[in-house]
Parts: C-alpha cells; sequence; structure tokens
C-alpha cells in the first residue's frame, strides 16, 4: 500500500461492514450491540469482547505490495500454529479469506469507496488477531479454500462479480445440509463442501445479497437508521473506523475554498442535480452561472475533479462554468484538498460515499442534497432521500451539515455563505469510533452463525440445486 503519513489515515473505516444492525450506543456506557444480539433470535451467542490494544492504522501491510506477498506472510504464520514451532497468538490459526478484488487493490493504494471499506475490514481482522488469505480471483477462492479448510474461520465474499452466488446455490459447492450442526466433511476434487454458515457476502448498496439475506450480508453504513419506508438493507451487518488521527487545518487559515464532490461530470446532467435548469435543458445545467456568482460577490473559489467518462455524445463537454478543475491526485492529497477547504458541496451523486465523512472528520461541513421529498409532506424528513442517507438519518444538522432541496438556489447560496463565516470542530459519528469498530468486529467473527443459516435457510426456502 502507498505509505500515507499518521495524519491523513482519515477514515479508512469510514465505510465498513455492515450487516445484522449491530451497532454501539452512541454513548459508550451500554452496548447496544449486546442489547440488539441478546434481543435477536436468529443470533445464538455473544460473548463481550476483549479489550484490544493493536493500533488499526495499516501499517502493517504497506510493505506487502501483491496477493503472494501477502498471502505468503500469513501462511507462515500458520504454518507456525499448525507446526507448533513457532509461538501463536490468540485467533492466529484461524484464516479469514478475503474473496473480492477490491481487497486486492488495498494494496496498490485503491481509492474507491469499496477499497477503503475493504481497507478498514482488514485492519480490524489483523487487529484482532485472524490471519488472513487474498483470493485473486475464483478459481484461486477455491484452491485457498481447498489447501486451509480446516482453518478457515470465514469466507468475505462478494455475490456476482466474484462468484459467490453460483456456488452458494450449487449443490457441489456449499455444505448446507439440515443436520446443519454436522461436523463438516473435507473437500474433495469434486465437492468443495465450503459451509454456508460461514460465507458473509459483501454488498456496497442498501439490499440484501446471497441465498441468506441481511444476516449474512456485509454493507458499508448503519442502513437500520434509514428510512423506515424504503429500508431493504436493514438487517444487514455494520464496522468502522476512528477518524480522530486526522489533523485539523485552521479554520482562519484555510482559503475562502469550497470542493465540488462529484467524480464524473455527467452527475451535473443527471435529474438529481441540485441546480437542475428551470426549463428543464439538463446540458446547459454546466453553464450555470450560479459558481461563477457566487465567485464574484463572495470571492469563493471553487474548485473540483471531474470525469469526462459516459457523457452524452450531444452534450458539449467542459469544465462546469465558475469551478477551477484540479487534477487527479493520490489518497493523502485529496483529503489535505479537502481539509483545507472551507465546504464540501454534494451535487446529488455519488450517493454512499465516505467523502462527506472524511470532510466532517476534518472540521468541513457538508452540503447534503434532498433529491427527494414528498410535496405534500415536504418538511418531514422521514419521507426525504438524500445523497447521503446516513447523514441524514443520523440527524447530523447545522452547521455540520445543511441539507438543501434539489432546486433550491437561495437556501444552496445561504449554505454555503453559513458554512464559509462558521468555524467548526471535527465531528466524528459516534459508531466510527475505534470502540465500536471493534466491538461489532468482534460479533461478526466470534458468533456461531450456524443456527442463524439455519433459521434463515428455513425462511428463505433456499434449495440447492443440483
Amino acid at each position: 500500500m502507498l505509505p500515507q503519513p499518521r495524519s491523513l489515515r482519515l477514515v479508512v473505516f469510514v465505510i465498513s461492514l455492515l450487516s445484522i444492525t449491530l451497532l454501539l450506543d452512541i454513548g459508550g456506557s451500554k452496548s447496544y450491540v449486546s442489547d440488539r444480539v441478546r434481543s435477536n433470535p436468529l443470533i445464538s451467542a455473544y460473548f463481550p469482547p476483549d479489550s484490544v490494544s493493536v493500533a488499526l492504522d495499516g501499517k502493517w501491510k504497506e510493505d506487502l505490495k501483491s496477493v503472494d506477498d501477502f498471502n505468503s506472510v500469513f501462511e507462515r504464520k500458520l504454518e507456525d500454529c499448525q507446526s507448533g514451532n513457532g509461538s501463536c497468538k490468540k485467533n492466529q490459526d484461524k484464516v479469514v479469506l478475503l474473496a473480492w478484488a477490491h481487497f486486492k487493490k488495498v494494496l496498490t493504494g485503491g481509492m474507491q469507496g469499496e477499497n477503503v471499506w475493504c481497507d478498514a475490514m482488514m485492519d480490524a481482522i489483523h487487529g484482532l488477531g485472524y490471519s488472513m488469505l487474498l483470493a485473486k480471483d475464483t478459481p484461486h477462492v477455491y484452491h485457498l479454500w481447498r489447501r486451509h479448510h480446516v482453518s478457515v474461520h470465514m469466507i468475505i465474499w462478494e455475490d456476482e462479480e466474484w462468484g459467490a452466488r453460483p456456488c452458494l446455490h450449487n449443490s457441489t459447492c456449499p455444505y448446507a445440509p439440515p443436520g446443519i450442526d454436522l461436523p463438516v466433511p473435507p473437500p474433495s476434487s469434486t465437492h468443495l463442501n465450503i459451509p454456508i454458515w460461514k460465507v458473509f457476502n459483501a454488498h456496497w448498496w442498501n439490499g440484501p445479497k446471497g441465498p441468506l439475506g441481511g444476516p449474512f450480508t456485509l454493507a458499508p453504513g448503519p442502513f437500520e437508521h434509514w428510512s423506515k419506508h424504503n429500508n431493504p438493507g436493514k438487517d444487514n451487518f455494520y464496522p468502522r473506523k476512528d477518524m480522530s488521527q486526522n489533523s485539523l487545518h485552521p479554520f482562519s487559515e484555510r482559503p475562502r475554498q469550497a470542493y465540488v464532490y462529484a467524480k464524473f461530470l455527467k452527475f451535473f446532467l443527471e435529474p438529481f442535480y441540485i441546480l437542475p435548469n428551470p426549463q428543464g435543458v439538463a446540458r446547459d445545467q454546466l453553464d450555470d452561472s450560479f459558481f461563477a456568482d457566487l465567485a464574484r460577490t463572495d470571492n469563493i473559489t471553487w474548485l473540483g475533479q471531474f470525469k469526462f467518462d459516459g457523457m452524452p455524445e450531444d452534450s458539449n463537454p467542459h469544465q462546469p462554468l465558475g469551478i477551477t478543475p484540479v487534477e487527479r491526485m493520490e489518497r493523502p492529497a485529496f483529503q489535505r484538498l479537502v481539509g483545507q477547504s472551507k465546504v464540501l458541496l454534494g451535487i446529488g451523486r455519488p450517493a454512499l460515499s465516505l467523502t462527506p465523512y472524511e470532510a466532517l472528520c476534518l472540521g468541513v461541513p457538508f452540503i447534503n442534497p434532498i433529491r427527494t421529498w414528498d410535496k405534500k409532506d415536504p418538511d418531514n424528513k422521514e419521507k426525504w432521500g438524500a445523497q447521503q442517507e446516513g447523514l441524514l438519518y443520523m440527524s447530523v444538522g447545522e452547521p455540520y451539515v445543511y441539507n438543501v432541496k434539489v432546486g433550491d438556489r437561495d437556501g444552496l447560496a445561504r449554505a454555503v455563505r453559513n458554512a464559509m463565516e462558521t468555524p467548526l470542530d471535527r465531528f466524528i459519528p459516534p459508531h466510527m469510533k475505534m470502540s465500536a469498530l471493534i466491538d461489532r468486529m468482534k460479533v461478526l467473527l466470534e458468533t456461531d452463525w450456524r443456527p442463524t443459516a439455519k433459521v434463515q435457510m428455513e425462511a428463505t426456502k433456499f434449495v440447492l440445486q443440483d
């Protein structure tokens, strides 16, 4: 992984495992996780976590540049445990098999939200003492399973891209008999016999994945707090990282700079764009004078970097009027740029991004576009749909998060001006604290999931296909 200064290891876990609604109580004095587990009939066992003193800052993997390098380190440790020739620490003899392309990309400094999420999971698993093995592709998943099946404690897989779906529905791949408490037979050349209760599906978006649904779906945020009206991922399972290690740029030393957050230029032309053209002509939205006008009247420098991929052929793609382009950069440099700004502006997409949380950690407020609402009940937040719904349903309000309805030009200008003049300390949602992360990860890794799998198999009428 690319070396990063400690002060810039921002939210490596800002978007980490999400499943089974196991969040820590925000006050820290009472374990919300334990309450949820004990009251949930699907989960058979919960053990309070031991203290963990390992710093989850990612430094342990900086010198591991390839899958082979990574796996050789952990296979040596595993061999020490199995041979008895070396020291074997707690959980070192248990393997978590990581089977998704985004886990591999962590080693090369991948910047996508999925990469950051996977990076966070790896840090937490390592901090709890477990061994890990990375898969290069689907055949490699099967190879690693056959080789290390006795030691594999859990497989974090991906449902479609990396073959979890075809495996888990095929009678020659998983082991899921009605007598789910039976010992697992060893793999053979004709049958993998992967225990279905050891497989968790990583899924970025709201909703369950895999044959056993939400309790076996890992996703990147506390969806249980989202709208009750449309929340298919409310039963998914979740961990995240402490962000307080990052330095705070003094507000008084920041330029009058705002960062416009959008990965692609095409986001300016889409229906949820925060400044829709009054005449409904989407291609004219790149030439909207809003940014240039506010730059002139309020001395604001707008910055942004947008890929031109996927633009309509007749759209005449060009940099939006009034926004100064910046070059693509590595993650630490991007974090510095955001941290030196006075506001981060969302324009409608991307959704489910970690960047707004990074901004809040650096004392930079976020303008959160409200994309949909009930016109008959416009102030009812339960009926709002936002770019960053996690912040909306955590009820994070001004001056940290400004919720602005799409098309409200005056409201947007007012939010920008207020953000420019209001100093902030960092804000870190309580469920992203290190203690909360460790608690949730221990629940994931230490729970006996067999009874839960049995219940879910019956509930979903799960049937293996020949």
